[in-house]
């Protein structure tokens, strides 16, 4: 007779282990913005079953978004959404020193590539929040934040869309809408002079005054004005020394700073509203500025250089020093995640186009500089599993995940194989088995 094994208690058919399973995806919740791009996110729970006795719990992604109300702001007066979440801390409250009610700003210079979806304000200190999802990363990307992280976005504002703003400032453009401005100034004449006004639709500018001889502070200044002639840039005589970001309607001027042998302005976004390029000199007819300017506007606006031209001339200097840096494309991040590098172009040119080797080398631009917004996946310790008995002393386990920045289950390999904790198990107690 073959002998039949004696079940425990804990081994009975009622007993057995019961896998976790996902129930189905909830509804997706309110977006997180009106228009202009949010995020909307659905969540799912391992309650269809829930494990039991020891059973698997779910692995998977818990949660799950995706873009929502992606059409154009009308309202917005061309401020970018991080503006409008600034100025809301704008109170009667918080005065400057001229009484006035203090204008927080966003501060883009000098934060880390892992705190673009914090919002800085800057005025006369900074404030450190997070954004709302949605929100750009910055004045040169359309990556938007997600739960505090920066996540690849198109300019249509669809999460994952490849989608890419041309030269001219459409999205998805050819490139073939708008045609390129060019022009150089080189009047020593002492006070604020004119060099071009760019106007509204100009998209792509950058403006480059190079120091004479190389000579940090050598007298002559960008600066930059409004239409109603107030400056946003180096007015009235007061020069700012420290690389800084500058939001004007449908753009950011990104600064320099007035204390490097190449003293830049760039922006990349269309503007909304026309700005006034002058230069600041104090080193009169000896000391000349060597400003350049390019930007890109579209063919059916109208665009004359008579303002600048009459304050020009053509010294023999300038007409045989035509070579200039050309600069491409940054690469893809050498990293996924973490901290990688991007890599760049960097090419003495002649006007025509043709290489040379007329550069200043100490004014080269730099070809590399560090990126990488998402973080790498990490381990994670699962919940505990169920007792592997109703009663009397059995045992439990936590299993071990890597998941990503989202919180989704990824693939082992993913996740440092260096760093993975030990899984878990312990006693449990439960009552004594009758």
């Amino acid at each position: 007779v073959q002998d039949v094994p004696r079940l425990s208690p804990g081994t009975l058919a009622g007993d057995r282990a019961v896998d976790g399973s996902w129930s189905l995806w909830g509804p997706w919740q309110q977006c997180s913005r009106t228009c202009g791009g949010g995020v909307e996110f659905s969540y799912r729970e391992c309650t269809d079953p829930v494990p039991q006795n020891g059973g698997k719990y779910c692995e998977g992604q818990r949660v799950r978004y995706q873009s929502c109300n992606t059409e154009p702001c009308d309202a917005s007066e061309g401020k970018s959404f991080r503006e409008e979440q600034c100025e809301k801390y704008n109170s009667p409250n918080y005065l400057d020193y001229n009484g006035n009610v203090k204008q927080w700003i966003p501060k883009y210079a000098g934060v880390s590539p892992r705190d673009r979806c914090k919002l800085f304000c800057r005025a006369r200190g900074s404030s450190e929040f997070k954004v709302i999802d949605g929100t750009t990363c910055g004045p040169d990307t359309t990556s938007v934040c997600v739960q505090g992280q920066c996540v690849k976005a198109g300019c249509d504002q669809v999460i994952g869309s490849n989608k890419r703003v041309d030269k001219c400032g459409e999205c998805g453009g050819n490139g073939l809408s708008c045609r390129k401005i060019t022009g150089s100034y080189n009047k020593g004449i002492y006070g604020y002079s004119d060099i071009v006004t760019i106007p509204i639709g100009a998209t792509n500018i950058d403006i480059k005054q190079r120091s004479h001889r190389g000579i940090k502070h050598d007298g002559n200044y960008l600066a930059v004005k409004r239409e109603n002639g107030a400056y946003i840039l180096n007015g009235n005589f007061s020069v700012s020394t420290v690389e800084q970001d500058i939001p004007i309607r449908g753009a950011v001027l990104k600064y320099s700073g007035s204390s490097t042998t190449l003293e830049r302005i760039q922006s990349f976004r269309q503007l909304k509203e026309a700005i006034t390029i002058q230069v600041l000199a104090t080193g009169g007819d000896a000391n000349p500025p060597k400003i350049k300017y390019t930007f890109f506007i579209p063919k059916d606006t109208a665009f004359s250089k008579s303002k600048e031209k009459k304050g020009l001339y053509l010294s023999l200097h300038m007409i045989s020093d035509v070579s200039d840096w050309v600069l491409g494309e940054w690469s893809e991040c050498s990293k996924s995640c973490g901290s990688g590098w991007s890599r760049r172009s960097v090419e003495c040119r002649d006007g025509d186009g043709f290489f040379s080797s007329q550069c200043d080398r100490e004014l080269k631009p730099t070809d590399i500089r560090p990126c990488g917004d998402v973080p790498c996946p990490i381990w994670q310790m699962g919940p505990w599993s169920s007792c592997s008995r109703t009663c009397g002393q059995g045992e439990r386990r936590r299993s071990v995940f890597c998941i990503d920045y989202t919180g989704k289950t990824v693939e082992p390999e993913m996740c440092d194989p260096n760093k993975i904790p030990e899984p878990a198990s312990g006693q449990c107690n439960n009552h004594d088995c009758s």
